[in-house]
């Protein structure tokens, strides 16, 4: 176990693309229909026919210079750094070309973005608006995440799941593919277990899995349909949020589900006409 287990309950983050906006909700709130389950909520400045639709991620990390800041991503072609206590946007990519999935911040002013198609992961320094300095092939690129236990970066994308060495600082920061991990689907979310270094949960078009990452074995703890996010608290609850093929972007349902320990259903919460694309723990911890 590592210090970040002590707290049992995290706010929950969702990426929420009916309104285009990251809403935080309280952990303990009975209703998210209502406005007061809402702790922290950030509208993205554009919509429809702008690089801002579509929101698609949301994670919140830590920085010397801003303090804690919400790292967003849009499938019309936007990634961006937010600080969380003004909302205000401090640094911003446009990539029209891309349909960016997910997004990390590697520790010495670096961010990570995966965008689907045309399928890579691209390195970026956070203090300019510029273009990425380094940019790796990664077909279908879902999901990111780094791993400061060794020092290493994971990506997840069409049947891969990809681990990467990392070395230097800034924009001389370099990947290193260290090894692979295999398996039948499409991958769509990649998570850490909190309060466990040694896990990762994943998820593909097949349902959701718990990877030992030392033995790069995985085994399936989730068969359902159209998984779109798997996760946990550090008090073992998991929570899972799937897809709905309805609606105008389809990317999401209105409804997470809150699981016991053993993967059996407790409980839900649901948003009417919400739809959650991205799922997250409210924690700038990486564990």
């Amino acid at each position: 176990m590592t210090r970040y287990a002590a707290r049992t309950s995290h706010p929950i983050a969702t990426a929420e693309q009916t309104g285009n906006d990251v809403l935080v909700f309280d952990p303990g709130a009975a209703d998210w229909s209502q406005d007061a389950s809402v702790a922290w909520r950030w509208k993205a400045p554009g919509g429809t026919g702008t690089s801002w639709q579509h929101l698609s991620d949301v994670r919140l990390r830590r920085t010397q210079a801003y303090g804690r800041v919400v790292l967003v991503t849009a499938l019309g072609g936007r990634a961006a750094m937010v600080r969380e206590d003004t909302g205000a946007i401090v640094w911003q990519t446009i990539t029209p070309a891309d349909t960016p999935r997910a997004i990390e911040r590697i520790p010495g002013g670096v961010i990570a973005v995966a965008s689907a198609a045309p399928g890579r992961l691209r390195l970026y320094t956070d203090t300019e608006q510029s273009g990425p300095f380094l940019t790796l092939p990664l077909p279908r690129a879902h999901g990111v995440l780094y791993d400061p236990e060794r020092a290493a970066l994971w990506a997840i994308g069409e049947a891969r799941l990809v681990r990467y060495a990392l070395s230097g600082r800034g924009p001389a920061t370099m990947l290193t593919e260290h090894s692979v991990i295999h398996f039948e689907g499409q991958g769509v979310d990649l998570q850490p277990v909190y309060g466990e270094p040694g896990a990762l949960w994943f998820a593909d078009t097949n349902g959701a899995y718990r990877l030992d990452t030392e033995s790069r074995k995985y085994r399936q703890v989730d068969g359902a349909c159209d998984v779109r996010a798997y996760l946990s608290q550090p008090s073992g609850t998991r929570i899972r949020a799937r897809g709905r093929v309805s609606g105008p972007r389809d990317a999401g349902g209105p409804t997470v589900e809150f699981l016991e320990t053993d993967g059996s259903t407790a409980y839900s919460r649901t948003r009417p006409g919400a739809e959650f694309a991205a799922v997250r723990l409210w924690t700038p911890d990486f564990r």
